[in-house]
């Protein structure tokens, strides 16, 4: 499994389990007596008012305490992923126009094809081709890049 598809799986799993245990948590705070008893216990200690501190707004505080916990980690690895797939994006568009402007764009479209096909050759049988093969043979097409098999 490549690193990057590692690192969003075991993200997505660490969000999961955050959020079920919130609202697991939130359950069992909804069905206690004990948890009311010691939210009361300490506003009243504060003199907040209590007139809002029912056992359904405290398991409903924590459960969405957990999913926007979730939620945002799943966001926050989202936003690395994306950033490091736009530089990779970015160092491939550098390296073609250089390649367009001393050897021409032919040279330069077989250049990215044929290691565009280097990358789709070397991760057959891998989770690769799962992940972004069939997008990467789908956006060359859509550019006017043929990929052939190798003679």
């Amino acid at each position: 499994m490549p690193r990057g598809q590692f690192y969003t799986v075991f993200t997505l799993g660490f969000a999961t389990a955050i959020g079920l245990l919130g609202v697991s948590l939130s359950i069992l705070l909804f069905f206690s007596g004990e948890a009311w008893a010691w939210a009361y216990l300490i506003l009243n200690a504060h003199q907040i008012p209590q007139d809002w501190l029912e056992p359904g707004y405290i398991a409903l505080f924590v459960a969405g305490a957990a999913v926007l916990a979730a939620y945002w980690i799943v966001r926050i690895q989202q936003a690395i992923v994306r950033r490091s797939g736009d530089r990779l994006i970015a160092r491939l568009n550098e390296q073609y126009t250089a390649i367009a402007q001393t050897q021409g764009r032919e040279y330069a479209d077989e250049f990215m094809r044929l290691q565009a096909q280097a990358m789709i050759d070397e991760s057959k049988g891998k989770p690769f081709n799962l992940f972004g093969g069939q997008k990467m043979l789908h956006a060359m097409s859509a550019a006017g890049v043929h990929v052939r098999p190798p003679v």
